[in-house]
């Protein structure tokens, strides 16, 4: 059965991913800077498919852990999903960039940027070693067009799709592919209602709807596709 390495996994977001992914008969490590949350979407599904584990992805010495001890255990990573990050979740509201201070942009960079820098950094060697692997990082329609009051966390979603491309080009050599997925206006860490930011759907992107596609992007289905990003926003990008 492979194993899917999921970051930033206590979410909406990370819960559609874990169910789509479990239920296409994968096994799932979700990981939380909270582990509580994380135990949360584990327990959504066979306990036997997931497990919980705490996780801050701005360590690259709790991420190097990580990624020993499930190799240890299961022999090998078959899918890392950055899907750490985020903006709303972190307690940041939207704030033109004039006002920002620079120990915000550094959070938001560290957090959207740096931990798919850092993930990436630590699951490659052996994804190599085994010349096999897929690499799906959760980037954000705001990387796609920008947006007013999210410069930092814009650029730092973009940078996560061309970074991904970039690499897409230096592994695919190693039987490694890399994509992107751009959400919409998703609900990151609670359940309510989202705007629909006029999309031609007039519905806010679902945890299931970037679950559905995170795993078409893992899946055989996909298997010539790599260096690309799907956008899973209802068309938000369109306007």
């Amino acid at each position: 059965m492979p194993l899917a390495l999921l970051t930033g996994g206590g979410s909406v977001i990370g819960e559609g991913i874990t169910q789509a992914l479990v239920a296409r008969g994968w096994t799932v490590a979700v990981t939380d800077i909270k582990l509580d949350l994380a135990r949360g979407v584990a327990a959504t599904v066979d306990r036997s498919h997931a497990e919980a584990l705490l996780l801050d992805t701005t360590d690259p010495s709790q991420i190097a852990a990580i990624v020993a001890d499930l190799l240890k255990r299961h022999g090998a990573i078959d899918a890392l999903v950055n899907a750490s990050g985020g903006m709303r979740g972190l307690g940041i509201p939207k704030t033109d960039f004039a006002e920002m201070t620079s120990d915000t942009w550094t959070r938001l960079l560290d957090v959207n940027l740096g931990s798919v820098l850092n993930c990436t950094h630590a699951v490659l060697p052996s994804m190599i070693a085994a010349r096999r692997g897929a690499i799906v990082s959760i980037a954000a329609s705001r990387g796609l067009r920008g947006g007013p009051g999210a410069a930092i966390y814009s650029a730092a979603k973009a940078a996560v799709i061309v970074f991904s491309q970039s690499i897409a080009q230096e592994v695919g050599r190693h039987g490694i592919r890399v994509n992107t997925v751009a959400p919409g206006n998703a609900q990151a860490r609670w359940k309510k209602p989202g705007s629909s930011e006029r999309n031609p759907l007039g519905r806010a992107t679902s945890g299931e709807d970037v679950g559905r596609a995170v795993a078409f992007l893992l899946s055989d289905d996909a298997a010539h596709v790599t260096g690309s990003c799907l956008d899973v926003s209802g068309g938000t990008t369109l306007h």
